[in-house]
């Protein structure tokens, strides 16, 4: 074999192994940029919050109040995850008193809060709580979704209720509520690798699962 033959089997080899890594780099870098939905919501029959066993901050609750008081959603409906394993440091009935409670603190009436249990799914909490705000909607005929998500959250799970109530004339939109981690270096720390990377997974384990 020539030498210029083995050399240019060498680089096509290492371009084939290069060329992947280089690309899932890219994209890695550039998710913050695929994960924020930059359009703009608006009002809505409902809001809906996903509540992690993390309960909101109280930052987030107070943005809440803000755009019920203006008229922004008429309810606001917790989606809970229901616990089995009992793992969790508050249990759904807990965990929906104590929001309702930061809210009202906050000027917001508690008549206006209600909670939705799902149990837990293979195919993740958001794909079993668009499938329930589904009967809802068809129940109670509304005509506007907002989802209020976390900045980096709001692409995903839009992507989920659009595609779940696309049968439906439901105009779904999403309020993200900014991140304090920077999109342009949030490598450069922990909180920010892990909020990233953590979100950009289940945002491609939701695309190849056929849930976006």
């Amino acid at each position: 074999m020539q030498v210029s033959d083995l050399t240019f089997r060498l680089k096509l080899l290492l371009m084939g192994f290069i060329s992947p890594i280089f690309v899932l780099v890219g994209l890695t870098l550039s998710a913050p940029y695929w994960l924020r939905s930059s359009e703009t919501y608006q009002k809505s029959d409902i809001a809906v919050l996903e509540v992690s066993n993390t309960l909101p901050s109280k930052k987030i609750l107070k943005t809440i109040v803000t755009l019920s008081e203006r008229s922004d959603f008429k309810k606001l409906i917790l989606v809970i995850r229901e616990d089995k394993t009992q793992n969790f440091l508050y249990s759904p009935g807990e965990r929906e008193s104590k929001i309702k409670d930061h809210l009202s603190s906050l000027g917001m009436s508690p008549s206006l809060v209600s909670s939705l249990i799902i149990p837990t799914s293979k195919m993740g909490d958001t794909d079993e709580a668009s499938k329930n705000l589904l009967k809802i909607a068809v129940s109670d005929n509304l005509g506007g979704i907002l989802l209020l998500a976390r900045e980096y959250e709001t692409k995903r799970i839009l992507g989920t209720y659009r595609k779940t109530l696309a049968s439906l004339p439901i105009k779904v939109t999403a309020y993200g509520f900014p991140s304090e981690i920077s999109g342009s270096n949030w490598f450069l720390s922990e909180d920010g690798v892990r909020e990233i990377t953590g979100e950009f997974v289940r945002y491609l384990y939701s695309y190849i699962r056929g849930i976006l």
